[in-house]
């Protein structure tokens, strides 16, 4: 399907009051919790802000070039629109629509934009070909490009359940042929690293949530797991879901996730050793990203409420660090570092 372009505007006003700030390396929201929330991009420290727009859960391309978002729902409407702009050229694109959308993220090599529409499918806009493709398709369980940007590995349970039988999938990222990756059947939220997928294995509960606990494999050789984690997770709390893994595949970010529980936690891809990044699992920090190198946490304070006050935040990954505000008043980020 070939999505339509469309210049905002071709005057050199707007390419003033549109373009990105020399070293725009940040994405992130303000007024977060109400019904206009704002976009802007800002060098890595948090300096020289700019307004992009109205809009949720926005994500920077790993080259710099684009930012994406979710349009703020207008006039009545029911579906959520995302908007891909080029930082430099004052362009923006509506590159698809859904009545929910859920998800979004650049591939590594930034030619590509992918989302969870309606939890029933991976949608992927090739950004160079301007085409929007159906990756998968069916009881969405996560997904996750490979460090390429040419594979996407996604989790899909056979109904909609949450201790269905879930297993792993791979398949080209613009569509193809998938290829069944585990024959585990609680298998969900994987994350593909420089060398392993990362993700959660369930266990079902009487009158509970299942809990979830991290796992890894290698893809060229899926049968052989390595368990990371072995959490006692509480009632009410689900536990460990994986975000990224670092370049040199020694360290990844997860986030404890329950009811009214949202914290960040740091996992050794050697041991599985865990750390929260606080003693707060409600109001506490929040980790989004890491730096290449996995030495930093982009995160938020605040906790999982959007209407709570929140900060941008860095985190040295390793323990006995000070989180530092980069953005006051500012939550759900993303970077390039």
């Amino acid at each position: 399907m070939r999505m339509r372009t469309t210049v905002i505007l071709a005057a050199l006003f707007a390419v003033a009051l549109w373009a990105a700030p020399a070293e725009a390396k940040l994405v992130y929201v303000k007024k977060a919790g109400t019904a206009n929330p704002v976009v802007f991009v800002a060098t890595n420290k948090g300096k020289d802000p700019r307004r992009l727009g109205m809009g949720r859960a926005p994500t920077i391309s790993p080259d710099g070039r684009w930012v994406a978002f979710v349009t703020v729902r207008a006039n009545g409407s029911e579906m959520d629109t995302v908007v891909l702009q080029k930082l430099r050229a004052g362009s923006r694109r509506l590159v698809m629509r859904s009545r929910d959308i859920d998800s979004l993220r650049f591939s590594p090599d930034s030619e590509k934009l992918a989302a969870i529409a309606a939890g029933k499918r991976v949608r992927v806009y090739d950004v160079v070909g301007d085409e929007l493709h159906v990756a998968a398709a069916g009881e969405l369980r996560g997904y996750s490009f490979s460090p390429d940007g040419e594979q996407i590995v996604y989790g899909r349970a056979v109904k909609d359940d949450f201790t269905a039988d879930a297993d792993l999938y791979v398949v080209p990222a613009l569509g193809g042929q998938e290829k069944r990756l585990t024959t585990l059947k609680n298998a969900i939220n994987p994350v593909w690293g420089p060398k392993e997928i990362v993700f959660d294995r369930f266990e079902a509960r009487r009158d509970d949530a299942p809990s979830y606990n991290l796992w890894a494999l290698d893809p060229a050789a899926p049968t052989k797991l390595r368990r990371l984690t072995r959490l006692k997770i509480p009632p009410l709390v689900s536990g460990l879901v994986p975000l990224e893994i670092s370049s040199d595949s020694r360290r990844a970010l997860a986030v404890f996730t329950g009811q009214d529980v949202e914290v960040g936690f740091t996992v050794a891809m050697s041991n599985g050793k865990t750390h929260a990044l606080s003693k707060d699992f409600e109001t506490g920090i929040v980790g989004f990203d890491l730096s290449a190198d996995g030495s930093t946490i982009l995160a938020h304070t605040g906790g999982w409420d959007p209407g709570a006050a929140h900060d941008v935040v860095t985190v040295p990954y390793d323990r006995g660090g000070k989180a530092k505000v980069i953005v006051e008043g500012a939550a759900y980020p993303d970077w390039t570092r």
